[in-house]
């Protein structure tokens, strides 16, 4: 903070109608010297205030814009669906264990219709063997016989392949069934409650830092107004300056008077430029108080806008603790995070054996069918083959009898066979519709890898958290600090009654010792020398308008503005803004 150095003191009024050049010279130089050092001290303390709200307003953008971004939103979206899965994970487990125990059941089921399947295949071998027998050689049974064993080949075959594969899908059965009662288990101590309270907190964080961007934009937009009555007070501040430099200009005017009044001053002319500096005093010190009244009140009017900022910041203050705003709602989602976090495991693993199950069952369920199809020709074949036998044996006699008892067997065996494919393919239906069921509740859920995606969500969170604080922490010190560089400012410039009540008292002691005196046609040439002098310092177009007013002849009253110009320049480049 800047503190003043410079108290409301100025020179003491000075009387008298000729009065001490010397001393009102003195008196200009200190106002100006007084008012220079105030005002530049203001301009340091509104620069340093302007620079206060200028990070306030860096910093709450950088909130504003990382909230209002999708990435929490999507978070916050994710962890709603993985709350919405498990909340109606219960309703997914009573599914997928009804497709398990089906899928189970009726692979068990199915031991026994294969076993028979697989004995009435060696029978029906064994027939084929009785063929060649009975037969003795007669022509075209023994091919007969055969072919018949190879169909019989083609059928164990398929039979095997069969059996091999519905064992995986068993033995799988067993390992989801095992998951998904550990998952039932776990679900059961937390469904629904830890997944409703993640949701909860996740929008409740959601809201909080929502909450959070709307104060940072109305901190913004309070700071933006704070910032722009900154920046015109700090153009305000060029009154200062100006002052300064025509005060200057008027001590200039009375140290070269002086030299010109000595040793005989000439009473007329020394009136005229006494009456022309007063009137650049009077001018002077006119304007001053205008300016000077005016930056008051934009000071004035930045007080009610700081307060308010104090006010907005103070709603998001560190607390004593230490903690910020978002902690609470954040570590509440940290904690139900935790929660779920065992519970998303075994979902997990739960999904993945489930996915696996299903995939494989339908992959297997759809061979099976295939080789059903293979088996039922096989049967079809054999039917046929036995009814050949039979009417190729008849025309034999007695040496075709035992023939025909054998055709008699393999057709009753070959509709054996017929009624377990039966059996067979019904209960692979129900294999295959079981595999569907899982399958359509597992495509028809919301999947999302459920760690990762609380990981990813959590620190997305997190890092909105991190960025609210930032932005929001050391906000009121920050504010507070930009009050105290306005009341500084105030203070500075709060001379301006002293400083006037100088500049009037001397302003009316140089009038009361000058005179005008009327226009000539030739005036005296050290009055000109002199005027010419004075006019030499100006920088300012007032001052050269003020000027006009005491030209002796009409060729000075045609003076160009351009004279001292090259002065002006030089004084200005010195003395710009502060």
């Amino acid at each position: 903070m800047i503190h003043a150095t410079i108290e409301c003191t100025g020179a003491s009024p000075i009387g008298g109608k000729h009065g001490d050049m010397a001393r009102w010279a003195e008196a200009l130089a200190t106002v100006a010297r007084d008012i220079d050092s105030r005002f530049v001290e203001a301009g340091e303390a509104l620069a340093g205030a302007y620079g206060i709200v200028e990070r306030i307003v860096a910093s709450l953008e950088a909130v504003s814009q990382a909230l209002e971004g999708e990435a929490v939103t999507r978070a916050v979206a994710d962890m709603h669906a993985i709350a919405d899965r498990l909340t109606q994970l219960p309703s997914t487990q009573v599914t997928r264990q009804a497709a398990l125990v089906t899928i189970g059941g009726s692979g068990t089921a199915l031991r026994n219709p294969l076993a028979r399947f697989d004995r009435t295949l060696r029978f029906l071998r064994i027939c084929g063997l009785n063929i060649k027998v009975a037969a003795a050689g007669a022509d075209g049974f023994g091919g007969f016989a055969d072919m018949m064993i190879d169909r019989l080949d083609v059928a164990e075959t398929e039979m095997r392949s069969f059996a091999m594969q519905l064992e995986t899908v068993t033995r799988g059965v067993a390992a989801a069934q095992a998951a998904e009662q550990s998952l039932a288990r776990e679900s059961a101590r937390v469904i629904p409650e830890v997944p409703r309270r993640l949701s909860r907190d996740a929008l409740a964080l959601q809201e909080e830092q929502a909450s959070a961007g709307i104060l940072a934009n109305r901190i913004v937009d309070a700071a933006r107004e704070v910032r722009g009555k900154i920046a015109t007070a700090i153009g305000a501040l060029q009154i200062g300056d100006i002052t300064r430099q025509r005060l200057e200009h008027v001590v200039a005017g009375l140290v070269a008077l002086q030299a010109l009044a000595a040793p005989a001053p000439d009473e007329t002319v020394q009136a005229h430029v006494l009456a022309l500096l007063a009137a650049q005093a009077t001018d002077t010190t006119a304007d001053f108080e205008r300016e000077a009244a005016l930056l008051t009140q934009t000071l004035r009017d930045v007080g009610p806008h700081a307060t308010a900022l104090i006010a907005l910041t103070g709603d998001r203050s560190p607390s004593a603790s230490g903690s910020t705003p978002g902690d609470a709602p954040l570590e509440l989602l940290e904690q139900s995070i935790d929660e779920v976090r065992a519970l998303a495991g075994r979902l997990q693993e739960a999904d993945a054996i489930s996915d696996r199950i299903g995939s494989a069952t339908l992959v297997t369920a759809e061979a099976l069918a295939q080789r059903l199809l293979v088996i039922q020709r096989v049967t079809l074949d054999v039917q046929q083959m036995a009814w050949n036998t039979d009417l190729r044996s008849r025309p034999m006699g007695d040496a075709g009898r035992g023939l025909g008892a054998v055709a008699l067997e393999i057709r009753n065996f070959s509709l054996e066979l017929e009624r377990f494919s039966a059996d067979i393919a019904a209960m692979c239906g129900q294999i295959t519709g079981a595999a569907q069921a899982m399958h359509a509740v597992q495509t028809g859920t919301t999947r999302v890898d459920v760690s990762h995606a609380l990981d990813v969500s959590l620190q997305c969170v997190r890092d909105g958290g991190r960025i609210v604080r930032e932005g929001l922490f050391g906000l009121e010190v920050e504010a507070s600090e930009l009050n105290d560089f306005v009341d500084q400012t105030a203070r500075n410039i709060a001379c301006d009654t002293a400083f006037g009540s100088v500049l009037a008292s001397t302003s009316a002691a140089l009038a009361d010792a000058g005179s005008p005196i009327a226009a000539l046609d030739e005036a005296p040439p050290e009055l000109s020398v002199v005027l010419a002098q004075i006019a030499a310092t100006y920088s300012m177009a007032r001052e050269r308008d003020v000027h006009q007013r005491f030209a002796m002849t009409p060729a000075e009253a045609m003076m160009p503005p351009t004279i001292g110009l090259a002065a002006s320049d030089d004084d200005e480049d010195d003395d710009g803004l502060f």
